[in-house]
């Protein structure tokens, strides 16, 4: 037992003496990581010591000078400094560290009394500590100075808009007096500039009065069967005619757009969506003057059209007819639909036609592509010298063959004999004519 019991410790104090001397290295690398700005590394490695020593209040010193020079983590140095004072509350520089993370987190006083601590426990250094007491000082001096700005600031902002409120305050009940003087003289310039205004640009009264129905009853409306094409006459979705101004545009279509937006459609969102794009496209079509006389000739001589079709009908025995208004509004939906499908065939050619040009674009680029590559294959030296030494054995070939012919031909070759006396012309030895000939 004695045996076992001495052989653990040994190995405790072995590993104990291991982990010393790891945290040691450690703690000398993170110094030299430090001195040379890399503060990242240098937190790396004083975190292994600590892990390795959780009880070293000087690692914990070490990081947060780590932590608070590289300037991003101002609460974790703060948390170090406070580990290191209550490892070590009788240590100077513990208390000049928490001091230094609490002057760059703002808390100056704290940071005073922290420098304050460090100096009275370390008498001999004091003068290292009042540099940092003084600057704590400074930073609580330009704060307060920064606060009582900003206070005074807030203040003189409340004092002007408050001059204001009471100045509109008063230019307002001056203009109600004037208002009220002018009225009773029936002088009121106001006035005569409102009565102006509705002349040139009046809100007709039918349209202020018309019933609208409910949520529901609109967004089922705007979102019916075949709502993409019902819904491409703008004054039937805002449910107006084309003698409606620019100010009943704008009042229905607030009226509108609040019954038919989806937040308060929520038992039917998706139509109540569908409704709503309606009613905002109708809108932007009619503020849009180019538009809104597009829509307006579309309207007039759909309904010119259907005025004379309707005077020349002639009914079948027993056919009820529709009325006039009715026939118009049918000519007048059938009239956008066929444009819609105009344009809409338009632009399905455009799109084909560019389709059929990037793909001719394409083509043309694939076949230079293609030339280009066999230009360069053709062109490559091995193929080149190669085409070279084809020829060349060609050549050869040829001369070859050519001496060979010439070889064969001197063969069969008689040298033609002299003739010691011409024959005259047409005189033929007829025995030497047919051994000759054969």
């Amino acid at each position: 037992t004695t045996t076992t019991t001495t052989t653990t410790t040994t190995t405790t104090g072995t590993s104990e003496s291991l982990a010393a001397l790891a945290a040691e290295k450690a703690k000398s690398e993170g110094n030299a990581l430090f001195q040379a700005k890399d503060y990242l590394g240098a937190i790396r490695r004083f975190s292994e010591a600590i892990e390795l020593q959780p009880e070293s209040w000087v690692l914990y010193s070490n990081r947060s000078a780590a932590y608070l020079a590289s300037g991003d983590a101002k609460s974790k140095a703060f948390k170090d400094a406070e580990k290191c004072v209550a490892l070590a509350p009788t240590w100077a520089k513990g208390h000049a560290r928490l001091g230094a993370a609490q002057h760059a987190l703002g808390r100056f006083a704290a940071a005073q009394a922290s420098y304050l601590t460090a100096s009275s426990l370390d008498g001999e250094g004091k003068a290292r500590y009042e540099a940092g007491l003084e600057a704590a000082k400074e930073g609580e001096r330009r704060a307060t100075a920064q606060r009582i700005a900003e206070e005074r600031a807030k203040e003189k902002l409340e004092e002007d808009m408050a001059r204001k409120r009471a100045a509109l305050e008063a230019a307002r009940r001056e203009e109600a007096r004037l208002d009220e003087f002018f009225g009773a003289l029936g002088d009121d310039e106001k006035a005569r500039e409102k009565a102006k205004k509705a002349l040139t640009n009046p809100v007709t009264e039918k349209y202020r009065t018309q019933a609208l129905g409910t949520a529901k009853e609109n967004v089922q409306r705007l979102a019916a069967k075949h709502y993409d094409f019902r819904n491409l006459n703008p004054y039937l979705v805002l449910k107006l005619d084309v003698d409606a101004t620019i100010d009943d545009v704008k009042i229905r279509y607030r009226k509108l757009s609040a019954l038919c937006h989806p937040d308060k459609n929520l038992d039917d969102p998706e139509n109540a969506r569908i409704a709503f794009e309606a009613v905002k496209a109708a809108h932007q079509t009619l503020t849009e003057p180019k538009l809104r006389d597009r829509s307006i000739l579309v309207i007039q001589g759909a309904r010119d059209r259907a005025k004379a079709a309707y005077h020349q009908q002639q009914p079948h025995p027993g056919q009820q007819l529709v009325t006039l208004e009715e026939f118009c509004d049918k000519e007048i939906l059938k009239t956008f639909a066929q444009n819609e499908m105009k344009r809409r065939d338009v632009e399905e050619h455009k799109r084909v036609n560019a389709a059929r040009d990037m793909a001719q674009q394409a083509e043309e680029k694939k076949k230079q592509h293609d030339e280009r590559v066999f230009e360069e294959a053709w062109n490559d030296d091995e193929r080149r010298n190669a085409r070279i030494d084809f020829w060349q054995q060609f050549q050869d070939d040829s001369s070859r063959a050519g001496a060979q012919k010439r070889i064969r031909t001197a063969k069969n070759f008689k040298q033609q004999e002299k003739l010691e006396k011409k024959p005259k012309y047409g005189n033929v030895h007829l025995e030497t004519w047919r051994k000759e000939w054969k």
